[in-house]
C-alpha cells in the first residue's frame, strides 16, 4: 500500500480546500491505488469534506486562534512551544529505535507521520512573510518532522516568497532549508523560481486546482443565484482580499478603490456585482465585513449582494461558473474563473496571478493591485466586456495544456514511492 500523507493548509479558506480536492480527486483517478491521509487546520471539517483519514496540524494554530480568553491562549501557545522542542527530542531517539512517550493531543498525528512512505506540503502560498511567522513556522515544522523521520518529502506545486519584513530573514531561511532538503519541490508560477537558484530538484508545473473540473450544476440551487439570473442584466462575480491590500493601502481606500469600481461597473455597464466569499465565516467573518463596507460606501448599493452562506470550495466555483465576467483578487479565485471558462480579471496582489492570466493568454486581463485605479481597471473590464466570447473560447482552448501541467505534479509525487 502507497501511503502518501499531505500537511494541509488552512482549510477555512476555499482556496487550500480546493487544493485538497483537487489532489485527492486527480490522484485517486490516476493512482487508485494510493491510500491518502491528512493533517488538517480544521480536523472536523477536513474529515466531513475530503472523506479521507484526518488528524491535526503538527503545530495546532487552531486552538491557539480560537481561545477566548489571554489565558487559554497563552497556554495553548506554551503547550505547542513545549511540544515543537519535545517532538525533535522524541524523532532523535525514534532513529535509534526508542519510543518515548508521546502526548495524547498529538498522538494520532505523529501515528499518520510514522505509517506515511511520502509526505507532501502542497500549495498555494505557504512559504512567504505574506503570511503569520507563526503559520511558516507550522509549515517548516510540519515538514521538518518527516524529514527528520526520513521519509521521501515534496513540495508540491507552490508559490516561493515573497520575503520581507521583519521576519523576512528568518521565514526565508527555514524555506532555503525544506527548498534543499525535499526531493522534489514543484513551483506553480515562474517568479518562485527566484528563490530555487542553485537548486537542481526543482520543476515548473502549475496549480493543481487546474486539474479539477468544474461542475457548475452544483450552484443550481442557490436563491442568490435566482436574483441575479434571468433579468437581462450583466451578472459579475468579484472576490475581495481581507488582508493582503495591506501591503499597498490602508482599509479606507481599499474600500474606496472597490466601491468604486462597483459603481462604474453598474452605471455603465447595466451590471449585478455578487461578491463571493473565499473564507469561511467563523473566523471573524473572514472576507464578509470589509465587502460589507465596501456595499455601504458604493452609490449603487442596491444592485451588488454577498453571497449568502458557507459553500465548500467546488460550490463556490461553481457559482462563478455562472458568472457573465469574474473580477478575482484572492489566488484561488483567478484559477477558478480561469479554469470555468468565465472571463476572467485578474486584480493582482503578487506576480504569481499574473503568471496564471499568462498561462491563459490573458495577461493583458490583469492589474496589479499596488497600481489599481478605477480608471485602470474600468479600461480593462471595457475590453473583456465588449469580448466576452472570444475570451471565453480563447480560455478554454488553453486549459487542457495547463490541465496537463498541473496534472505533472502527480507523476512527480507518485515517483518518489518507486
Amino acid at each position: 500500500m502507497k501511503r502518501l500523507l499531505i500537511i494541509q493548509s488552512y482549510n477555512a479558506n476555499k482556496g487550500n480546500a480546493s487544493v485538497i480536492h483537487a489532489m485527492k480527486e486527480t490522484l485517486l483517478s490516476q493512482y487508485p491505488d494510493v491510500n491518502v491521509s491528512l493533517t488538517a487546520y480544521d480536523v472536523e471539517k477536513a474529515e466531513r469534506e475530503y472523506e479521507i483519514r484526518c488528524a491535526e496540524w503538527l503545530l495546532d494554530l487552531r486552538a491557539i486562534k480560537l481561545a477566548r480568553s489571554k489565558l487559554k491562549k497563552i497556554g495553548y501557545m506554551l503547550r505547542e512551544g513545549f511540544w515543537i522542542v519535545y517532538s525533535l527530542v522524541w524523532v532523535a531517539f525514534y532513529r535509534l529505535g526508542i519510543r518515548l512517550y508521546v502526548p495524547r493531543f498529538r498522538r494520532k498525528t505523529v501515528k499518520l507521520y510514522c505509517e506515511s512512505g511520502v509526505v507532501t506540503l502542497p500549495g498555494g502560498h505557504l512559504l512567504t512573510t505574506l503570511n503569520s511567522f507563526i503559520t511558516n513556522v507550522a509549515h517548516f515544522h510540519g515538514l521538518l518532522l518527516a524529514l527528520a523521520l526520513g521519509k521521501r518529502c515534496m513540495i508540491y506545486a507552490e508559490t516561493i516568497g515573497p520575503f520581507h519584513g521583519k521576519w523576512g530573514i528568518a521565514t526565508r531561511l527555514m524555506a532555503r532549508f525544506l527548498l534543499k532538503h525535499v526531493d522534489i519541490v514543484a513551483v506553480r508560477d515562474n517568479n518562485s523560481l527566484e528563490y530555487c537558484r542553485g537548486l537542481s530538484n526543482v520543476h515548473v508545473t502549475a496549480e493543481c486546482v487546474f486539474g479539477l473540473e468544474t461542475n457548475p450544476a452544483l450552484a443550481n440551487s442557490l436563491h442568490d443565484l435566482d436574483c441575479i439570473a434571468g433579468n437581462g442584466r450583466l451578472s459579475v462575480g468579484v472576490a475581495i482580499h481581507h488582508m493582503y491590500y495591506r501591503q499597498f493601502f490602508s482599509r479606507e481606500r481599499y474600500i474606496e478603490l472597490m466601491a468604486g469600481i462597483f459603481d462604474r461597473i453598474i452605471e455603465e455597464f447595466g451590471a449585478e456585482i455578487l461578491i463571493v466569499p473565499m473564507e469561511d465565516a467563523y473566523h471573524k467573518g473572514g472576507d464578509r465585513p470589509i465587502a460589507k463596507e465596501m456595499i455601504a460606501q458604493a452609490r449603487q448599493a442596491k444592485h451588488i449582494r454577498v453571497l449568502d452562506g458557507d459553500h465548500d470550495c467546488l460550490v463556490t466555483c461553481a457559482v462563478l461558473a455562472k458568472m457573465d465576467v469574474f473580477v478575482g483578487t484572492k489566488t484561488h479565485s483567478i484559477v477558478y474563473g480561469l479554469k470555468s471558462g468565465v472571463p476572467t480579471i485578474s486584480i493582482s496582489y503578487h506576480e504569481k496571478s499574473n503568471d496564471f492570466m499568462q498561462m491563459f493568454g490573458m495577461r493583458d486581463h490583469a492589474i496589479n493591485l499596488k497600481d489599481l485605479s478605477v480608471e485602470g481597471f474600468i479600461a480593462i473590464f471595457r475590453t473583456v466586456a465588449a469580448n466576452r466570447k472570444e475570451v471565453k473560447r480563447s480560455q478554454a482552448e488553453a486549459l487542457q495544456g495547463v490541465r496537463n501541467a498541473a496534472l505533472e505534479n502527480n507523476r512527480l509525487l507518485m515517483s518518489l514511492f518507486q
